[in-house]
């Protein structure tokens, strides 16, 4: 989920409360697991090298190459307040990469004739009329490429940011119904629908309702049939639990250097909830990138629509750079499919590059953007 509002958080950080976050156990996922590796020491560098120049408390790399094993490594902590190390198994917030899965949930009900992407929402949710400008002209297909001119709350209200914040427990028990009410409807859009491009975390929570009401099931329950139980996906998860061993999220509020545990605003934000709300593993990730492209999860024509970017005038060089529920990355390394994701304590980048199969995951528990260069040294 992107973020344009730290400076904002800054002024706020008294709000950050700590909690009692308990010592993970030891496991067999020990932070070396890979060290026998041909090319460990470089990757290793690499990483070590990308978590200081960002700051961040750890850092997470997992690398899926033809012709070599399998790597994966990481650095750092992922608890300050416990300086627990960070560990191949641990479980993260993966942002945005959730708006990934909710797409396959979608394009899973159009195979099943349950959904036609070019219904609008007055069809699909009747309550939209009259709620949301020109509702009968926003269809499914433009939730998912986010080209409906919805607004979005988390980047460009500043109540919605101030609530996280201040309020985090009363905004995390809100629901995707409230939150609406609260932060969309009446605004008007930001353009007519299907004429321009603009990121919102608002067209997901609508998805997630449609997805809901389609299937009679809370979004969790379809995940888990379509997607984590075929593909064995046990350490994911979408609805709110008990998170005191997930990796924690940091922000370095000042700007100087000092960084504070954000993790309940990162949990307050998007815990249950479509739009990045999905806690995840490297493992996990790999093998739900390597089902939906392997044919596991979608049929292939499936599959190429979403890889398909929008074409618009209003978008530079005409290409959108974004399809259905998935971003395209011009990499060094390639043409790359997937999705970043992050909040205000956490970045993590999840791609797939077609030509070679190749998968690279990245993550650090410190909410600031990063370069990402290294992968077009590691992905060649």
């Amino acid at each position: 989920m992107k973020r344009r509002y730290l400076l904002l958080l800054s002024t706020l950080v008294i709000a950050c409360q700590t909690e009692e976050v308990p010592q993970q156990q030891a496991g067999d996922c020990a932070p070396d697991a890979y060290a026998q590796h041909a090319k460990h020491q470089t990757y290793q560098a690499e990483l070590a090298q990308y978590r200081s120049a960002t700051n961040a408390p750890g850092s997470l790399m997992r690398i899926v190459r033809q012709g070599e094993a399998i790597w994966q490594g990481v650095a750092g902590q992922s608890n300050l307040e416990h300086q627990t190390g960070f560990r191949n198994c641990d479980q993260f917030r993966v942002g945005s990469i959730t708006k990934m899965f909710v797409a396959v949930a979608v394009m899973k009900l159009k195979e099943q004739g349950k959904l036609g992407l070019d219904d609008n929402l007055v069809q699909v949710l009747p309550d939209k009329a009259g709620n949301i400008p020109q509702a009968d002209h926003i269809t499914v297909r433009q939730l998912l490429s986010h080209t409906s001119g919805i607004v979005d709350p988390p980047n460009a209200s500043m109540s919605y940011q101030l609530n996280i914040v201040s309020q985090a427990a009363a905004h995390y028990n809100k629901s995707v119904d409230q939150l609406l009410t609260e932060y969309v409807y009446g605004k008007p859009l930001q353009f007519t629908p299907g004429t321009g491009f603009s990121y919102s975390n608002a067209n997901y929570w609508i998805l997630q309702q449609i997805i809901e009401k389609k299937t009679s099931k809370p979004l969790q329950v379809v995940l888990n049939e379509v997607i984590f139980a075929p593909l064995n996906l046990a350490d994911t998860y979408l609805e709110r639990r008990d998170d005191r061993n997930v990796v924690r999220g940091y922000a370095d509020l000042y700007g100087n250097g000092k960084l504070f545990d954000v993790s309940s605003w990162d949990r307050a934000e998007d815990d249950g909830k479509a739009a990045g709300g999905i806690i995840s593993t490297a493992a996990d990730l790999t093998a739900f990138m390597n089902g939906l492209f392997g044919g596991k999860l979608l049929s292939a024509a499936s599959v190429s629509e979403m890889i398909d970017s929008v074409k618009l005038p209003a978008c530079p060089n005409g290409d959108c750079e974004y399809g259905l529920g998935i971003e395209k990355w011009f990499t060094g390394a390639g043409i790359a499919y997937g999705h970043n994701g992050g909040s205000v304590g956490f970045e993590a980048n999840l791609l797939y590059f077609v030509h070679n199969k190749g998968i690279f995951m990245l993550y650090k528990n410190n909410g600031n953007g990063s370069d990402k260069r290294l992968m077009d040294r590691l992905m060649k």
